[in-house]
């Protein structure tokens, strides 16, 4: 019986001591668990502090950018490597792009044509245009508020301009795949997008809701507004135009755009180039939702009806010098003197507007972060800012996977 009784004392001690070691083994995995999360979220909160810092850092570049003139040769566009060189900062590390917004085609402002030399399908043109403009009555293959309110989580149409990208994950017909990934059953008389690598590109990589350029000429002296009356002959004459061709001009103001305008009888070349500079049909100090000549690149210029893939091509050249005036256009090969009415009211070029794109990194952790940045009276203002929700670099931003160089900042190395 004793050692009947020794044993049960035996065993419930191993069942007592096997209890605690599992007791403590849990807590120890706990712990470890608690501590990888802590570190985890350390690491997230330091990632995201590197992307804030590489916003910061592009402040200090787009500070000397000049608005009336952005070109492919300033600061801001060599910055970064278009997200391919890595920046070390003290212990933060980062990648960077930056974008002229004007650049992109504007879903704001862009016609049907120019939607159609891009999509894949008339819907995603036609619910583009019902959803952005105010009538309430839907295109044959569009949608205003009758199909929007019938889906299972119902909402109404903006009926106004859109204000991001993603907003146009609401509207009938576009999605996630669309927008976000390389197409292979595009129309045929789609544009092709392609990086310098000849890598197809996203549909997104095309567009924008941001953007704008100064309303003034070269120098940054105020424009000539033909799109109101109150502006005297003599101020037409003073352009540079004849007596002859200022009267022309001024019995027919006011007009709406360079096509309106062009189309005067009597307009020599030359007259039609200091127009170009000197005129708008807008008041205020701001033009949106014009592609820049500077910074476009070939798929995004020939969305313009009329820019064959030969000017687009002759503009892409002429950008590695620049355009400083918009009456440069009238003088490229290819664009002949019918052309150059019915493409100008697309151009300037200059901009106001930047997305920033920042990957900031912390171990094996990410950030991603896009940011809108406008240059207004001289000072930057973040416009609008957007914390990815991506696991690693964003796909659509076509970066290489590892940097190509890596600066760092403050050596010059």
């Amino acid at each position: 019986m004793r050692n009947r009784k020794t044993g049960f004392i035996l065993v419930e001690a191993l069942i007592v001591v096997a209890c605690l070691v599992a007791l403590m083994a849990m807590l120890a995995a706990n712990q470890h668990s608690s501590m990888r999360e802590t570190q985890d979220r350390l690491r997230q909160k330091r990632a995201e502090s590197a992307a804030r810092s590489a916003v910061a850092y592009v402040f200090s570049t787009l500070t000397n950018a000049t608005p009336n003139s952005v070109t492919l040769n300033d600061d801001w566009a060599q910055l970064g490597s278009n997200g391919n060189q890595s920046f070390e900062l003290g212990d933060l590390i980062f990648r960077v792009q930056i974008i002229d917004a004007n650049s992109r085609l504007n879903v704001n402002v862009a016609t049907a044509p120019q939607l159609q030399s891009l999509l894949v399908d008339q819907t995603m043109v036609d619910s583009l245009l019902d959803w952005r403009e105010t009538s309430t009555t839907p295109r044959a293959n569009g949608a205003k508020d009758e199909y929007y309110t019938g889906l299972e989580t119902p909402y109404l149409a903006k009926l106004a301009s859109l204000t991001t990208l993603e907003e146009l994950l609401l509207i009938k017909g576009w999605t996630a795949q669309k927008l976000f990934t390389v197409q292979t059953d595009v129309i045929q008389s789609a544009i092709t997008q392609t990086d310098t690598n000849n890598r197809q590109l996203p549909l997104i990589d095309y567009l924008t809701v941001d953007g704008g350029a100064p309303n003034t000429r070269a120098n940054g002296s105020t424009k000539i507004n033909l799109g109101v009356r109150g502006v005297t002959l003599n101020q037409i004459v003073q352009l540079g135009l004849t007596q002859a061709q200022a009267t022309q001009v001024f019995n027919r103001i006011p007009f709406n755009s360079f096509q309106q305008l062009l189309g005067v009888p009597g307009l020599t070349p030359i007259a039609q180039q200091r127009l170009l500079d000197a005129v708008t049909f807008t008041a205020g100090n701001r033009v949106t939702g014009k592609i820049n000549l500077n910074t476009a690149p070939s798929w995004v210029l020939q969305t313009i009806p009329d820019v064959t893939l030969d000017i687009a091509n002759t503009i892409v050249t002429q950008q590695s010098t620049g355009f400083t005036r918009l009456s440069q256009l009238a003088t490229l090969n290819g664009v002949s003197p019918t052309t150059l009415p019915r493409i100008a009211d697309s151009f300037v070029v200059g901009s106001d507007t930047w997305i920033v794109r920042a990957y900031g990194k912390s171990g094996e952790i990410g950030t991603a972060i896009e940011a809108t940045v406008v240059l207004t009276n001289g000072k930057l203002q973040i416009q609008k800012w957007d914390r990815l929700n991506t696991i690693g670099i964003p796909a659509w931003w076509n970066w290489e996977e590892e940097p190509t160089s890596t600066t760092v900042v403050g050596t010059g190395q």
